[in-house]
């Protein structure tokens, strides 16, 4: 008797340690290298909040200076992570910073691990039991992005939003169950305590991720379509009613002391629309509860109206009164509401974002690979269980199997716009996959053959069948398991050449004590956000692409101009100065105008942002990928490798010379390209630019990396195509630092007299990586004078430095020249006469 009643806990604590092992123990030599390494972005953006937080307890950041320079930003990441974390890192005594990221990295694979639990209860309420386990099993090892968010290191909110949503739709269907048909429930304690359990998952829901309010207008569509189809399913439509109206008030009372640290409505951040979409669904319920009572009443039929009608009647005649309530009264909030279709269905620059993008897409095309690389077996078993699902709405007609099916249509529908939903999806491929093949067990007599080996009681039985059921739960579990572990290898994010890049940064440029400090500090957000924060004095921008804002905020301590909140990104067609129109600008003068505006004073690139990610910074420029293509690039063609080691470009895999095999294929650059900030930048390594000198190189890419051979043939076109077209010398044909650290300066100007046509300067550099490099600038000489910029300097403390004197040219006049720091950094005239 007790091995009937307890044998779910046996492969419950299976499913815990299976998920264990693949969240820690095999990405563990990934994360703790050379630093503890934090996946992504985002983790080290918590982290940055966590440390803050521990600063300050119990006070945490709200508005963030420390980004998005010069405006800062509220920041809306919510407070359950933060606070975790720091109770956490404060109990164990982790309250420095390597020690803190120690501690951290281990959250999310307690968040994933934990997710068996309401999967099962989930299951097991809606279902049975033993598809529960089944379920609880598939989600501990289900691959892809619900794997991947959930891994040591991985400490972000995603995968405490799927386990609060999960947890609240578990107690909310256990709650359900308990009040069912018991007119007393609302007085009963314990069942009462129950709807309050499931507000508290739901209130936790709010607090780890702003636009979870979704989860009140789930419920209410919910009761609405039960209420709509009472004659057709059987439900107590009571007690969902009461059951949502407690779970949504205790939630909006958790969410109540943070719901005005954002000033406006916002659906993202923390601000009052999410309470007031609370207390409309409770406001909404409680119209549906006296619709009911008119019934119970009699009233209906008083009227003349059939009971069988008179509900749907009614309860459709709310809906359009509450939309067109909000229409009239407040169509801002109805259109914050409608603005979630564009976070499901993104566009333009957006759509160059990894995880944005529509799901079903490779290449271009409709493909069901990400379906395999994200759920494995588990999104074509779950195929089939969805149909079963709607098999079952219709054939047993439960309330809880329509709450199911509606709830996994909605995360469908999110999947297919923004791929970032899979590690909801993921939750849905669990559920879906255990409950048919729950049932196919049972149609196979499985359960029947296992009960009686257990009890030793040999009776006759179909082999097939029970090979069969064999078979088909190793199709679904070691597929799904194999990908997982393979996946799950890899744990850390930032690379060596960021890391060392940015640790330098923090210790090598002006005011680190100050940064330091500032860092820590809690800031009031300006009255207006439009314009720049009242920053002190000596504070400076970074610019960099967005990916990487928040690594400059929480390693190097500095203020990035542009952040994964894809904030200070900026465009071209609207001339919003930003980071892509910076770093894609055609001339320096422009680009100069946007580091002005932005107060930027150093300038990073990495050899990501010159090849592959190039497109992603040319479509939020342009507007649309379309445009972005045409100006930016001349085609597609095959990368090549020779037998001695030689890289190329062909046409097609027929031109590739005798003896060449394809690697690959690579956008090709145009001749727009080459003009880019960017391209001057990290291609031609800042030669003919005034303003930008390199005052840092990381280590080069590897040259038999695809980037590395990327690099080499963006090298190799420039030189053949473009440096004589545009008067700038042939540059090395190898692979360069990944990362490349330039300081933005006004420039020593140097100018005369001369006689002849063009003056030519040229300066050369020794990078940090020893790597010699020219710097050299060609200016027309007008009535008999020139002028130019340079932004080296030979004393210079930084670890690039000139080699030599900067040597001038006019016609058969050669002469020297040596500036000063202060010279460049001040802008200072030197006059050096070529006659």
């Amino acid at each position: 008797m007790k091995l009937s009643r307890y044998w779910h806990l046996a492969f419950i604590a299976i499913a815990v340690v299976i998920s264990l092992y693949l969240r820690v123990l095999n990405p563990w030599n990934s994360v703790f290298t050379w630093t503890v390494r934090f996946g992504g972005n985002d983790p080290w953006y918590y982290f940055r909040l966590i440390d803050s937080c521990i600063h300050n307890f119990p006070s945490r950041l709200w508005f963030d200076a420390f980004t998005y320079y010069p405006y800062g930003t509220y920041t809306h990441f919510g407070p359950f992570l933060v606070y975790l974390g720091a109770i956490i890192a404060k109990l164990a005594g982790a309250t420095d910073p390597e020690s803190l990221k120690n501690v951290l990295v281990f959250i999310p694979a307690i968040g994933g691990t934990l997710l068996v639990f309401p999967v099962y209860l989930f299951v097991k309420e809606t279902f049975n039991k033993e598809a529960g386990v089944i379920s609880a099993l598939l989600v501990g090892i289900i691959p892809g992005q619900l794997l991947a968010r959930s891994l040591l290191g991985f400490n972000d909110h995603h995968v405490w939003e799927v386990f609060w949503m999960t947890t609240t739709l578990a107690l909310y269907a256990y709650a359900i169950n308990q009040w069912r048909n018991d007119p007393n429930a609302v007085r009963d304690r314990r069942k009462l305590a129950y709807a309050i359990l499931a507000g508290v998952a739901f209130g936790m829901y709010l607090l780890t991720w702003a636009p979870s309010f979704f989860m009140a207008l789930l419920i209410v569509i919910y009761t609405f379509i039960v209420m709509l189809l009472g004659r057709f399913i059987r439900t107590d439509t009571t007690g969902i009613i009461y059951v949502g109206m407690i779970t949504i008030g205790t939630a909006a009372l958790l969410y109540l002391p943070f719901a005005f640290n954002y000033p406006g409505f916002s659906a993202a951040h923390y601000s009052p629309f999410q309470l007031s979409v609370l207390l409309a669904c409770i406001a909404v319920l409680a119209i549906f509860r006296g619709i009911e009572i008119l019934k119970e009443k009699g009233y209906y039929a008083k009227l003349g109206i059939k009971e069988d009608y008179a509900v749907p009647i009614s309860v459709i005649a709310v809906a359009v009164a509450v939309i067109g309530a909000l229409l009239v009264a407040s169509p801002g909030f109805l259109g914050i509401l409608l603005g979630i279709i564009g976070v499901v269905q993104p566009k333009g620059g957006a759509l160059t974002i990894a995880e944005v993008q529509p799901f079903f897409t490779m290449g271009g095309k409709f493909s069901l690979a990400p379906a395999y690389l994200n759920f494995a077996m588990t999104f074509f078993f779950g195929f089939f269980g969805s149909l079963y699902l709607i098999r079952l709405v219709f054939k047993e007609r439960r309330d809880l199997h329509v709450l199911v099916l509606l709830w996994a249509v909605v995360m469908f529908i999110a999947l297919c716009g923004q791929n970032r939903f899979a590690y909801y999806f993921a939750i849905v491929c669990a559920v879906t996959s255990g409950i048919v093949l729950d049932w196919i067990l049972r149609t196979l007599g499985f359960y029947d053959v296992v009960q009686a080996l257990l009890k030793s009681e040999l009776k006759k039985f179909s082999y097939t069948k029970f090979i069969v059921a064999i078979l088909l739960i190793l199709a679904l579990f070691y597929p799904t398991f194999v990908l997982a572990y393979d996946q799950s290898k890899y744990g850390g994010g930032i690379n060596k050449a960021w890391w060392d890049a940015l640790v330098w940064l923090r210790n090598n440029t002006p005011n680190k004590e100050f940064y330091d400090d500032f860092y820590y500090k809690l800031y009031n957000p300006p009255q207006n956000l439009s314009e720049h924060y009242p920053y002190p004095n000596g504070t400076y921008g970074v610019m960099s692409w967005w990916d990487y804002g928040h690594w400059i905020t929480a390693i190097a301590h500095r203020m990035p101009n542009a952040n994964p909140f894809q904030q200070g990104i900026g465009n071209k067609y609207d001339n919003v100065p930003g980071a892509a129109p910076f770093f894609t600008a055609f001339n320096e003068s422009y680009a100069n105008s946007i580091a002005d505006k932005l107060g930027v004073k150093y300038v990073i690139s990495d050899v990501e942002m010159a090849t592959g990610k190039f497109y992603a910074m040319a479509v939020w420029a342009e507007g649309s990928l379309e445009k972005a293509w045409q100006i930016y690039y001349a085609g597609t063609w095959v990368v090549y490798k020779t037998p001695d080691g030689i890289v190329g470009l062909a046409p097609t895999v027929y031109d590739i010379p005798r003896g060449g095999r394809p690697a690959g294929y690579m956008n090709v650059p145009s001749e727009n390209y080459f003009k880019t900030m960017e391209a001057k930048l990290h291609i031609l390594d800042g030669c003919g630019l005034s303003h930008y000198r390199m005052v840092y190189e990381s280590t080069p890419i590897s040259p038999i990396s695809f980037m590395g051979w990327e690099e080499v043939i963006y090298r190799g076109l420039f030189n053949n195509n473009y440096a004589d077209k545009f008067r700038m010398p042939k540059v090395n044909v190898t692979t360069s630092g990944y990362v490349k650290i330039f300081e933005y300066v006004k420039g020593a100007k140097i100018t005369g007299k001369a006689n002849a046509s063009e003056v030519i300067v040229t300066l050369k550099i020794k990078t940090n990586q020893g790597r010699i490099i020219t710097w050299q600038k060609i200016v027309d000489v007008v009535d008999g004078t020139y002028e130019v910029v340079v932004p080296y300097a030979q004393n210079t403390s930084y670890p690039v430095k000139p080699v030599g004197d900067y040597t001038i040219r006019a016609g058969d006049v050669v002469k020297t020249f040596s500036v000063s720091d202060e010279d460049v950094e001040e802008g200072r005239t030197i006059v050096v006469d070529l006659v």
